[in-house]
């Protein structure tokens, strides 16, 4: 079994996640945004198809010798795969054909026992077993806790798992599970550490703790209550966090908060009552953040790059963020949009993916997804191979262009991704026209519709980036005043 070994300080890296309630949002709909931050890894993004299994049928992965049921129907879905030599456990996002999605933080270094290590069995299943099968966020939950009391997971982790209407926020250590559904006039934003506070015994239908929380942290000297038998002072984030919990609030808090339009100086809340609705867009810039305007960015006017350096804040869009996903969801499950963009989201637009019928270009893996499950946590080192002919390495090499010269790059990549996602923008409404007419008399054709626009659209933005690639080389070929014979 792989243990996830965590620091022994707060972790001020790693992914971010923000969900707005369905009150709350311009949509009328949950929103769901994840930055997947992962060092040395690289991400392919497959679609799995519905499988029947046969009852009785079990599981393995890679990171644990214990083998898990399946269930009787496997659902379809994207499945972004972050690959790393020697495998990963807590990086990939499922987002299954009923419209529930599945992302995880990491949640820093908090209290297990070596006891409670060595019980634990349950790693990367979690997220597969969800993503597989919950047709609710709510069945989501239910399944996680049931999974996580009887199997233990070897890591401390958020999930974060959504539908149209409702999202929750599971923070786990070991086998202990306190989760919290995000209200529907709140706004919620995550960096990596525990959030949830207060348990809340009276709420039967927006929280769940596992009943021996409390006492387990009795037993262990983790908690002592200020006046015996009653635990009314019980914080979980407070108690389950193996870290000095009084030091600096952290970039990604201090400013992420402040972005959304709050800035009070609160350490790790859990969520906030919006005062205004947030939008799709709303979402795409706090993901791109750099903190730009703020007294942390570290650049002023992109004179130095503006993603991770020495000694300087870490960024929300920053160098190990290895893919960017906003869903929003639709009334009409079909129209729901996976938009997602490679790697840094400051360097190349979003591109939508419509869940009518999950479905990608070949060209954004290099295998099939049966060949990427078989060999997650046992990848070739030929798979992180410069290879110009798939999506992955075109986006990358933009990227790495525009590390080179930031602040030239970023001249020509700001309004050519503006201009390029306002016309992603205006041509849904066509579309959305378009699917409604077909499905009042055919809707697998107009399902299908749907999976070709999604098509059409990953290979259009996959084009931008080699053009705007040979655009930018070109231009600064031509600065560097060389003259061309031709």
């Amino acid at each position: 079994m792989i243990f996830e070994n965590m620091i022994k300080q707060r972790y001020e890296g790693g992914c971010t996640t923000v969900v707005v309630g369905k009150n709350a949002s311009k949509t009328g709909r949950v929103i769901v945004g994840h930055n997947e931050d992962d060092g040395k890894s690289l991400v392919m993004l497959h679609t799995l198809p519905r499988v029947e299994n046969e009852p009785g049928s079990t599981i393995k992965f890679g990171d644990s010798e214990q083998e898990f049921p399946l269930p009787e129907t496997c659902l379809a879905c994207y499945w972004s795969e972050v690959r790393r030599l020697g495998g990963i456990s807590f990086g990939d996002c499922l987002f299954n054909e009923c419209g529930v999605i599945v992302v995880t933080n990491s949640a820093g270094n908090n209290h297990f026992t070596e006891e409670e290590k060595a019980s634990c069995t349950m790693g990367y299943a979690l997220r597969w077993l969800i993503g597989r099968s919950a047709r609710t966020a709510r069945k989501g939950l239910e399944l996680l806790i049931s999974l996580v009391e009887k199997y233990g997971y070897f890591s401390s982790r958020i999930y974060n798992i959504a539908d149209k209407d409702e999202c929750w926020s599971c923070q786990i250590v070991g086998h202990r599970v306190v989760a919290k559904r995000i209200p529907d006039d709140a706004i919620y934003f995550i960096p990596n550490w525990l959030t949830i506070h207060q348990l809340e015994p009276s709420d039967k239908v927006n929280f769940y703790y596992t009943p021996d929380v409390v006492e387990n942290a009795i037993n262990n000297g983790w908690y002592t209550p200020a006046v015996p038998g009653d635990y009314s002072d019980f914080d979980f984030a407070d108690v389950y966090r193996n870290y000095d919990s009084e030091g600096s609030r952290g970039p990604r808090d201090r400013n992420g908060w402040a972005i959304l339009g709050f800035d009070d100086g609160k350490m790790r809340r859990f969520c906030e009552t919006a005062e205004r609705k947030y939008g799709v867009d709303d979402f795409k810039a706090l993901l791109r953040t750099h903190y730009e305007g703020r007294p942390e960015a570290n650049n002023t006017d992109y004179e130095v790059n503006p993603h991770q350096k020495e000694n300087s804040p870490y960024t929300i869009c920053g160098p190990t963020t290895v893919e960017s996903t906003v869903v929003e969801f639709a009334d009409e499950p079909e129209l729901t949009i996976m938009w997602r963009a490679w790697q840094q989201p400051c360097t190349n637009p979003y591109v939508p993916f419509y869940l009518a019928k999950p479905v990608i270009p070949p060209d954004y893996h290099w295998m099939n997804g049966e060949e990427a499950e078989r060999t997650h946590f046992d990848p070739s080192e030929r798979d992180f191979a410069y290879n110009y002919s798939t999506a992955y390495w075109k986006y990358r090499t933009l990227i790495w262009l525009t590390e080179l010269d930031y602040k030239y790059c970023h001249k020509f990549l700001e309004p050519a991704i503006a201009k390029y996602e306002s016309k992603l923008t205006e041509k849904r409404a066509s579309i959305a026209a378009e699917y409604r007419r077909l499905a009042e008399t055919d809707k697998v054709l107009a399902k299908d519709y749907l999976a070709m626009c999604s098509v059409e659209a990953a290979l259009d933005a996959e084009n931008w980036a080699v053009t705007m690639t040979q655009k930018i080389g070109e231009q600064k070929h031509r600065d560097n005043n060389f003259k061309d014979p031709q």
